[in-house]
């Protein structure tokens, strides 16, 4: 079997084979491709002698595709075309016709406003295909320049060198108890928010919880009642259970309503997080990239606005 390293193959011959087998005929190719007649002689050679193959021959007044060649037109046109496509889409960007696919790091309480962003993105670009994943670890500016994410959706300390950061908005803190919870007969201390065990959610960022830190600073300890690896869980845990969460009141609002869950200002002092969009600075220029974190801030800024209101 004759093996071909593409590494060793000149692209330009894959063009002109694809003249030459749409044409069949070395003159209307080399027309086509603006070539004189001896230049795509020499170049139909130079794809045989590649290809181990003659690929076209006399028969008759004209010149016929051998078995290879036949095989070979259909894919070739696919491959070329598709090149073409994501050629033509790094310089200007369709989404009415794009068929790209996007990854967003979030924690998963974030998902509630994917409703809001599927509609938008079905609206403007019905062929895009959305990727949700974890959020990103230890190391997000590795992730963001290695592919693993487009964008990433964290409250803003997380930004580190080589990442770019769009701010689109901030979240309140709120704690969630169950209806009739015996914490709500009396004063709300902080010394009542500590005595009843905590949801603790642990993304996987590695970073201080700001939860912790706050009750800490405030002088208190609180018990720990289950450790979870996501959001979503915990407001089902809090409404079968007596334990409690502290959450973000813009992001858990509504999950908490369809629960029939109390909403409690923390009795302690509680940081307002600023949330930002960020991608690297490879992508900063990317005309689809452009497009989609656009459309993603946009969405995340009118869902916290509105949750907040």
């Amino acid at each position: 079997m004759h093996e071909i390293d593409i590494k060793d193959l000149d692209l330009n011959l894959l063009v002109a084979l694809d003249a030459l087998l749409s044409a069949g005929s070395v003159t209307l190719a080399a027309r086509a491709l603006g070539r004189s007649q001896s230049a795509m002689s020499h170049t139909l050679q130079r794809l045989r002698d590649a290809l181990d193959d003659p690929l076209l021959v006399r028969a008759g007044g004209g010149m016929v595709p051998t078995p290879r060649a036949v095989a070979l037109a259909a894919p070739l046109r696919r491959a070329l075309d598709e090149l073409q496509r994501v050629l033509a889409e790094e310089g200007g960007f369709d989404p009415s016709t794009s068929s790209r696919a996007f990854t967003v790091a979030a924690p998963d309480v974030l998902a509630l406003f994917l409703p809001e962003l599927l509609s938008a993105l079905r609206a403007e670009a019905p062929g895009v295909r959305l990727v949700l994943r974890a959020p990103l670890s230890g190391d997000p500016a590795g992730e963001l320049a290695s592919a693993g994410a487009d964008l990433a959706l964290a409250p803003a300390r997380n930004v580190g060198p080589g990442m770019i950061a769009r701010r689109v908005g901030t979240v309140s803190q709120a704690v969630l108890l169950r209806a009739g919870h015996p914490a709500l007969d009396g004063p709300w201390t902080p010394e009542r928010f500590v005595a009843w065990p905590h949801v603790q959610v642990r993304t996987g960022d590695g970073l201080p919880s700001f939860i912790g830190q706050a009750i800490t600073a405030a002088g208190l300890e609180r018990t720990i009642g289950a450790v979870l690896p996501g959001f979503m869980l915990a407001p089902y845990l809090v409404s079968r259970t007596d334990m409690l969460f502290t959450a973000p009141r813009e992001l858990v609002a509504g999950l908490a309503g369809a629960l029939g869950l109390t909403l409690l200002d923390p009795p302690i002092p509680m940081p307002v997080l600023p949330v930002a969009a960020m991608w690297h600075e490879r992508s900063q220029s990317d005309a689809g990239h452009r497009w989609f974190r656009r459309l993603v801030s946009d969405e995340v800024m009118r869902f916290l606005a509105a949750e907040g209101a």
